[in-house]
């Protein structure tokens, strides 16, 4: 389709020029080029030649045929390197768990995997998803034997598990490598067991890092074309040197196979819940008591600060790490222990994986003003806000609209925003936006709360009326928001 597409403009600028060409060889061209563009003509057939195909000497050809032959026996060494440590992973439902239908005539089967094998005593890291339910977990080698994992411990929030084999001699650990130390265009390989295919293999590179794909609540994949399909997960991710820099997990596909674009758990990541699991039985992280959202072109602009430079703070959780070390709504987070941050899914896993009770430098903008905080990372406490109750009854508050920004607002009861897991204790809520307006066009949707406009509280609906006569709205204002899924700052321009 591109192709003919393609073929097709081509032959229509192909008309167009004779026709042009054709006008100047008949005297007429004077009308139509002397328009002071004439210098910045090209050359009649400049767009539509291709330049000559070089022929390669012997000598050449030899060289660039050896290159791509020690590619090829790279990828066959570390092939035959890795493929005995790679395990099919079954989670066999027993006869009372599975559906009665059939599938083309055979009783259906429970969920097939892939794994590695990161420890010669028995230990095999894969996805939580390939092993999460009920089911037995079969375990296959490479070589043809199987047994039955007699542990399994799981983290969600990474889609990291490991399983233990028991009495399994001769295993073939992988080597574990560094994921930092990997690059966007190096070359990697993906083994694994694709559509139940055991032992295969593609290659591709790294087609870039710190993806966030909304699969689990802490993310920082590495993004390959290294072709990943159903049965790829909890495979390998491996690099030249023969050395796991990653897990493979997920992809994004809009036929169900690979359309190039696949992802992968950094083993730096899946190794160190790995080892949480094995040393406590359930993953330790810490926490600062934040809420961050990226720097945006527009934030940008209001802060006056670079994009996609540093973290802007949204919340601090009161009597948090955050709290404690003098952390306010609007700073701007540089560095976490001297890495730069800008990415939020980046640092929450600095963040998590710090040390709880260890003390770290945490670098901020406040104002255009550089300060360095002490910050001391405590236990992550179990999920906040998890219970939502029913959204308030507007029917009886006072309400009021701002017909410049497209936005109708009213009172709120702070402790129904406390059922919905929203923390506010002020401000207002957004009743209604007008379609196509300046509101709806920067993001702002009916349910949320303003509790700030250019870094005023609102403590009322009187005095949001009373700012909005206050403030210049011929200019850009700053809203922080709050919702359900946490605060972030917007600016509606004007």
């Amino acid at each position: 389709m591109k192709i003919a597409r393609s073929t097709r403009a081509g032959c229509i600028a192909c008309m167009v020029t004779a026709f042009l060409l054709s006008t100047v060889a008949i005297g007429h061209a004077s009308t139509v080029l002397d328009t002071g563009a004439t210098k910045n003509r090209l050359t009649p057939s400049a767009p539509f030649t291709a330049p000559p195909l070089k022929t390669l000497t012997d000598s050449e050809a030899e060289t660039a045929i050896q290159s791509a032959k020690h590619l090829s026996k790279a990828f066959r060494h570390i092939s035959n390197q890795l493929l005995p440590s790679v395990v099919a992973i079954e989670n066999r439902l027993d006869n009372s768990q599975r559906p009665q239908q059939t599938v083309n005539g055979m009783p259906p089967r429970g969920g097939v995997g892939s794994g590695v094998i990161i420890d010669p005593s028995g230990w095999i890291m894969t996805n939580n998803h390939v092993v999460a339910g009920a089911g037995a977990i079969i375990v296959r080698l490479h070589d043809g034997r199987e047994f039955m994992a007699e542990q399994v411990m799981t983290d969600p929030k990474t889609d990291i598990a490991i399983v233990r084999i028991p009495n399994a001699q001769n295993l073939n650990a992988a080597k574990i490598g560094n994921s930092n130390g990997a690059y966007v265009g190096d070359w990697v390989l993906a083994l694994g067991q694709p559509f139940g295919l055991e032992s295969t293999v593609t290659a591709g590179i790294i087609s870039a890092k710190g993806r966030g794909i909304g699969l689990s609540d802490s993310e920082n994949h590495i993004q390959t074309d290294a072709a990943i399909n159903p049965g790829n997960s909890g495979g390998p991710m491996v690099n030249l040197d023969g050395e796991v820099i990653g897990i493979n997990t997920a992809i994004s596909s809009s036929s169900g196979g690979s359309d190039g674009v696949g992802f992968a758990v950094p083993i730096n990541l899946a190794n160190w819940v790995a080892n949480q699991l094995i040393d406590h039985g359930s993953v330790q992280r810490a926490f600062l008591g934040v809420g961050i959202q990226p720097i945006t072109q527009k934030l940008a602009d209001y802060f006056k600060v670079p994009p996609k430079q540093g973290l802007l703070v949204t919340h601090v959780l009161p009597e948090s790490p955050a709290a404690d070390a003098g952390v306010r709504t609007g700073d701007i987070l540089l560095k976490f222990a001297g890495a730069r941050v800008s990415a939020p899914n980046e640092f929450q896993t600095f963040v998590e994986r710090a040390n709880v009770g260890q003390t770290y430098k945490l670098t901020i903008n406040r104002n255009g003003t550089f300060q360095d905080l002490n910050c001391v990372p405590q236990p992550q406490p179990n999920r906040r806000g998890e219970d939502v109750g029913k959204r308030m009854n507007t029917s009886q508050s006072k309400r009021t609209s701002s017909g410049r920004l497209g936005i109708r607002v009213g009172d709120f009861d702070s402790t129904v925003a406390q059922k919905m897991g929203i923390d506010a204790t002020a401000g207002v809520l957004i009743l209604a936006i007008q379609p196509g307006g300046q509101a709806q066009r920067a993001g702002l949707v009916p349910g949320m709360i303003l509790a700030e406009v250019n870094h005023n509280k609102i403590e009322s609906l009187s005095q949001f009326n009373q700012l909005m006569g206050e403030l210049n709205l011929d200019e850009s204002l700053l809203f922080l928001t709050k919702s359900e899924t946490g605060s972030r700052f917007v600016v509606i321009e004007n």
